[in-house]
């Protein structure tokens, strides 16, 4: 259990140096990400609109599952005629990486790692396998989390195929790192 934990430490570590790496160094981070146009305007309607935080989506209704036929093809008909959008809104600012920003991140890439470590406890695979198994965790939370965004909310091809590099390469390299601590599982 010991290994498991260090493996979980040190791929944490990893993880987060490759987080900063892609998102400082490579170009990846700004990939389908675009400046709102006039955004003067865009935010005094915010917030002159919306007053609590939230995940909002446009068009919106709220409580869709208690709606009337009515009410639901209304809602398809806004959405098929669009815009559509969805908005990560907070009213008030806060400081862009910040030392608890950074820390949280931090401490989920050490959880995340501590996830794969498990599950390489169990393999029996050699190393390669190992690192194998790592990488395709990575691509497994990409395709169940991103694809599924491109999918239902369009999120742009640009930013999924970043976040699959991003996720991909990004256990590769702690794969790599993690597989020397997890040794091969007999029986």
């Amino acid at each position: 259990m010991l290994r498991v934990i260090i493996a979980a430490i040190v791929g944490g570590i990893v993880m987060f140096c490759w987080g900063a790496f892609s998102h400082m160094v490579l170009p990846f981070a700004e990939a389908g990400v675009k400046a709102v146009p006039n955004e003067a305007a865009v935010t005094s309607t915010l917030e002159s609109n919306i007053k609590e935080p939230g995940f909002y989506f446009l068009p919106g209704m709220e409580n869709m599952h208690n709606a009337s036929a009515e009410q639901q093809a209304a809602w398809t008909a806004k959405y098929e005629k669009g815009p559509t959008a969805i908005l990560v809104y907070h009213p008030t600012g806060e400081t862009p990486m910040s030392p608890k920003q950074l820390g949280t991140e931090f401490v989920s890439n050490v959880l995340a790692a501590l996830f794969v470590a498990l599950i390489l406890s169990f393999s029996s695979a050699g190393y390669i396998g190992r690192v194998t198994i790592a990488t395709l965790v990575g691509a497994a939370g990409w395709a169940s989390i991103s694809l599924s965004q491109w999918n239902w909310f369009r999120f742009p091809k640009e930013v999924v195929l970043a976040e699959g590099f991003d996720q991909v390469v990004g256990w590769l390299v702690t794969g790599i790192v993690m597989a020397f601590f997890i040794k091969r599982r007999d029986g």
